[in-house]
């Protein structure tokens, strides 16, 4: 296959467990959070003694810290191998069709998700590798179905080659820039290897007497048979120019050389910046777990354990580290300047090249989160002569989220080797379950069940006598373990939590055994301890950290050395069961799965980032059902902060015009939008409708979320809303109603304004808009019912002159009102003032005068003009006479006299009057003109 260079090493799985595309990621982090490691190195014991006939034992422990937070992410292509054992082994216990069931999952999640860069492998092998399948990136679907098509077609037989796996691995990735992993999963020890070796032997020769000695690089094959870890026979050869040689190893040697052959090409993967994540299918007696987790950890990640019941989850959770942003790097001691005095101890995690010991280390960025905690890497040493040892070029190198190389230099550590020192220990940490393992351990919430709960072994050996001559007592011995974050202590006798000098949780494990020491030897040769732990909340590959060995020596006093870290890791999910088969598993991620029991933990559902129903990015503690009949899940994370999630949707029925939020039966008399509320979590989640009217029947509809469902038909409407997908439960659906009454919206009046009299009566006409609102009910007042009143819905009555208002309200809720004005008139018209014409008067005697033809009415439309009286007041010069109901002024006499009139009383209880000055002359007077204003008649 052509270019087959181009491929990924993965174990990608199941269903995705994390919002972002899976695979490596480039993120952007700006500012003082820029995700970054920094770093300290110490010496385990800064004194060690250096026995007579062996070399000294010290190591170096580096503490690694990370800092900073991802925001952005950029998806980087990957190649990823799926390295897939199928030695006879796999047909146990139905393990080979779990693996297979997980492979056609992980397929399918890689079909809908691969980038158009990414490539991909598969390797089946037993006692060899099979064929191999690969593809191009234009080929990607068709490619999947083939690996798909391969691995389901397996069946179990032959032995278990990790060696030829790894390198027909290898050979994949050559000229690929892209990001590579290796998915490597098997349920036993390695019992076959193929491995070249420079070999001397004696080859017979036809041409000449006896044998021929050669020296050639053959391909030594290596063959263990029976069941670890009794195995019954084993087969080590080679062949040459047909023959076949036979060389004679001890079971335990081939299956050190094999287990050897598996280490140098992990630490061959580890050189590529390769990341093998090894799965072990299976229980202790079936898999060793320890050295898969050596074969990880020399490339820098981890190893898990898997069942047919949780290898789901180990799939998605190895796929989540891969999806997950991470600065892959190594620390570096240079060993040159010792001269092979100081050399890297055997079987450790790290690799040595140019005489520089490195390590590998990989840290998660999860986006959003706070970081990951710290990690402690121990590098062994040995020392072949006495004195200081000053390591002056120790550096830490990584690749950055942005893809910028940094090394940081540390400054000088110092290892002094005496002749004599205090004796110190081999101290060993190791990991154990109570019920589930310690790299997937279960916090069961509302269960007392102990399958978060683990143990950490230590097993304590004394050394570094330095001749058979020296008594001594170490006492006083005790263990400090820091804890990690998420993991607290269960107290028991002797062990007790403390807080470290540096605010740090830890347990102090106080060793009642003291140890003697003389003729070169310990008593007792080993002290074993061990504590009992829980975890809190979701947890994600944290290791444990070093842990120090306190103890008093009896010739030098108090001294203190260290544990290496366990390369074991912890891995824990909070878990809400579901009744009957159904359970909740919260993440460190802050993600949620819901998964299915029945089928080994297969994924139905799960949350993602970001998302619109409340999660956060933050590991979880703990979770509960809520709501009536559990329809909503309280989350509560590490730091208390809790957030609810719905399984079902729900809805807010508001108002158009109004925003008012009605309750299921209510009346609204206006149209309505339907707003959900409350969203179901999950990813891939949708949204129906119905409306059940009268008049008609919307069906299923799907709508998004953000969308507002209006609802306008009067009448009583039936709205249902159901979500599907997601963590919906597909059989409830939310049922509400709400009556429409369709509302006034116009109110008309005539005449405008209503003109009346006083006690007469007026029609007027209402209208409404439109004709056919529901309630047509009005409520008709008068304002000021002293000017007018009604005398019924359609008639006003006009009582007194003056103005009011005509006020017609709605009944309907709609809060219409109209005012028109009344204006009350009434006819009477009341006579303001009288005046005589003039103010004097000249009558000649015995004339008579007409009172009315010498007055002006005010106003001259009175209603009320008739006289009341008219007066004289000297009756002897005039006098006033009344003829059939009309006044006269009769001159009698010559003289003065004061005429008085007096109108009749007006309606409002006046009574204008008036006067004027009458002079009564004779005609033979008729030339004298009288005073100045006078008049003559």
């Amino acid at each position: 296959m052509k270019n087959k260079g181009k491929w990924l090493i993965v174990l990608l799985a199941f269903h995705f467990i994390l919002h972002l595309s899976f695979s490596s990621l480039t993120v952007s982090a700006n500012g003082l959070d820029t995700p970054s490691i920094d770093y300290t190195v110490k010496p385990s014991q800064n004194e060690i003694v250096k026995p007579q006939n062996s070399d000294a034992e010290g190591s170096l422990d580096f503490h690694l810290t990370p800092s900073g937070k991802t925001t952005n992410v950029n998806r980087d292509p990957i190649d990823v191998v799926f390295i897939f054992d199928k030695s006879g082994s796999m047909k146990d216990s139905g393990k080979l069709q779990s693996a297979k069931n997980a492979m056609t999952e992980a397929i399918n999640f890689f079909k809908e998700n691969a980038g158009p860069k990414d490539n991909f492998a598969f390797i089946p092998f037993g006692s060899d590798v099979e064929s191999i399948v690969n593809f191009w990136p234009a080929d990607i679907k068709k490619g999947l179905d083939e690996i798909n098509k391969k691995a389901n077609s397996l069946y179990a037989e032959g032995g278990t080659n990790y060696t030829q796996s790894f390198e027909k691995a290898l050979e994949l990735f050559k000229g690929s820039n892209n990001n590579k992993y290796i998915l490597f999963m098997t349920d036993g020890e390695p019992t076959f290897s193929n491995n070249k070796e420079v070999r001397t032997f004696q080859k017979s020769c036809f041409f000449c007497w006896g044998n021929k000695t050669v020296t050639e690089e053959v391909l030594v094959n290596y063959e263990l048979y029976g069941s670890s870890p009794n195995f019954s026979s084993s087969k080590v050869y080679f062949k040459y120019d047909g023959s076949t040689y036979n060389l004679n190893l001890r079971i335990n040697e081939t299956i050190q050389a094999i287990r050897q052959h598996g280490e140098k090409r992990a630490q061959l993967i580890a050189e590529q910046n390769i990341k093998l994540y090894s799965i072990g299918f299976g229980s202790n007696k079936d898999v060793d777990m320890e050295y898969l987790r050596k074969l990880s950890a020399i490339t820098g990640v981890s190893a898990r354990q898997a069942t047919q019941d949780n290898i789901s989850s180990i799939f998605r959770e190895i796929s989540g580290d891969m999806d997950t942003p991470s600065i892959t790097g190594e620390v570096k001691i240079n060993l040159d300047k010792f001269k092979g005095n100081v050399k890297l101890i055997e079987g450790s995690d790290a690799t040595l090249i140019n005489n520089k010991a490195s390590m590998k280390f990989n840290f998660k960025f999860p986006i959003n989160q706070e970081v990951s905690q710290p990690i402690d890497l121990t590098l062994p040493l040995s020392f072949s002569e006495i004195g200081k040892y000053t390591f002056d070029d120790i550096t830490m190198s990584y690749i950055n989220l942005d893809g910028e190389l940094v090394t940081k230099k540390h400054g000088p550590v110092t290892i002094e080797v005496k002749a004599d020192a205090p004796p110190t220990f081999r101290g060993t940490m190791s990991l154990e379950g109570v019920i589930n393992t310690p790299d997937n351990l279960i916090k069961v919430s509302g269960s007392a069940e102990k399958s978060n709960h683990f143990k950490v072994n230590y097993a304590l050996n004394p050394f570094g006598l330095v001749d058979n001559k020296v008594t001594g007592k170490l006492t006083n011995i005790k263990i400090i373990q820091p804890l990690p974050d998420g993991v607290s202590l269960i107290p028991s006798s002797g062990i007790t939590a403390i807080t470290t000098p540096d605010g740090k949780n830890a347990a102090q494990i106080n060793l009642s055994h003291e140890i003697n020491y003389s003729s070169g030897k310990f008593n007792p040769s080993q002290l074993t301890a061990s504590i009992q732990l829980k975890g809190e909340w979701a947890i994600n590959n944290v290791k444990m950290p070093l842990a120090t060995v306190h103890y008093k020596d009896s010739r030098f006093g108090d001294h203190s050395s260290s544990i290496a870290a366990s390369n074991q890791v912890i891995n824990l999910k909070v878990r809400l069961m579901e009744m009957p088969n159904n359970a909740y598993d919260g993440e460190a991620t802050g993600i949620i799965s819901k998964i299915d029991l029945n089928q080994n933990g297969a994924k139905l559902a799960q949350t993602e980032f970001p998302n619109n129903y409340g999660l956060k990015n933050k590991a979880i503690k703990d979770m509960a059902f809520t709501g009536e009949k559990n329809t909503a899940i309280e989350v509560t994370y590490f730091d208390n902060e809790k957030v609810t999630i719905y399984l079902q949707p729900d809805y807010e029925m508001i108002g158009t015009k109004t925003g008012n939020k009605y309750k299921s039966g209510d009346k609204a008399l206006e149209t309505i939008h339907i707003k959900l509320s409350n969203l179901v979590a999950g990813k891939g989640v949708k949204y129906y409708y119905s409306i059940d009217n009268d008049q008609e029947n919307i069906r299923w509809t799907e709508f998004d979320p953000s969308q507002l469902i209006e609802v306008a038909t009067s009448g009583l409407n039936t709205i249902k809303v159901k979500a599907i997908g997601g963590f919906a439960l597909e059989d409830i659906k939310i049922t509400k109603t709400i009556k429409i009454e369709k509302p006034i919206e116009k109110i008309t009046i005539t005449p405008n304004p209503i003109e009346v009299e006083v006690d007469k009566t007026k029609p007027f006409k209402i209208e409404i808009e439109p004709l056919d609102a529901t309630n047509k009910k009005l409520d008709i007042t008068i304002e000021n019912s002293d000017k007018a009143e009604l005398i019924d819905e359609k008639t006003i009555l006009g009582k007194e002159d003056g103005e009011t208002y005509l006020i017609v309200k709605t009944t309907d809720g709609s809060e219409i009102e109209v005012k028109i004005k009344i204006i009350v008139k009434d006819p009477y018209i009341v006579l303001k003032e009288i005046k005589f014409t003039k103010p004097v008067y000249k009558i000649e005697k015995g004339k008579k005068l007409a009172v009315k033809d010498l007055l002006i009415f005010n106003p001259i439309k009175a209603t009320k003009r008739e006289l009341e009286s008219v007066t004289s007041s000297m009756q002897a010069q005039v006098d006033i006479v009344n003829e059939n109901g009309e006044w006269f002024i009769v001159g009698k006499d010559i003289g003065y006299s004061t005429i008085t009139v007096e109108a009749e009383e007006q309606k409002d209880k006046t009574q204008p009057k008036a006067s004027a000055l009458f002079e009564i002359y004779t005609e033979k007077d008729g030339n004298d003109n009288g005073p100045p204003g006078g008049g003559k008649w």
